[in-house]
């Protein structure tokens, strides 16, 4: 089901996609790659990017989920093989958005960014996320 959570994400991928000035083919894929694993077509992204002023921003309750968001990001930040600056500075921009402070934002960014670019899979994030929270 399309929550408001959910279009909110989907925005804001395509925010962070934009970010560069230069919305790459494989942010796009990447973007229906997610959207495929959390059951959002192709279609429904589109309506949402036409008609962006129906979209409320929306932080997820849940900091694992927070952070799932924020991977996300991280993920389409890494799609095209490389990072802008204006990409990192989405990413922590989004990390403060999400409730954390300046200096964890930054330090998430950077942990968020290298986890992306391994290519991990969301199970080994919560795995990680789980590691994190308990350490």
């Amino acid at each position: 089901m399309l929550t408001k959570e959910l279009k909110s994400h989907f925005l804001n991928m395509y925010l962070i996609a934009m970010s560069d000035n230069d919305f790459d083919e494989k942010e796009m894929q990447t973007i229906l790659k997610i959207g495929e694993d959390k059951g959002i077509t192709k279609e429904e992204f589109e309506k949402i990017i036409i008609n962006p002023v129906e979209v409320e921003f929306k932080i997820p309750d849940d900091i694992i989920k927070r952070i799932e968001y924020l991977f996300d990001f991280a993920k389409i930040v890494w799609a095209d093989g490389k990072v802008d600056d204006n990409e990192r500075l989405a990413l922590i921009n989004f990390c403060e958005k999400f409730s954390f402070d300046k200096e964890t934002a930054l330090e998430l960014t950077e942990w968020l960014l290298q986890i992306a670019k391994n290519d991990i899979t969301y199970e080994q994030l919560y795995t990680e996320i789980d590691n994190l929270l308990n350490s």
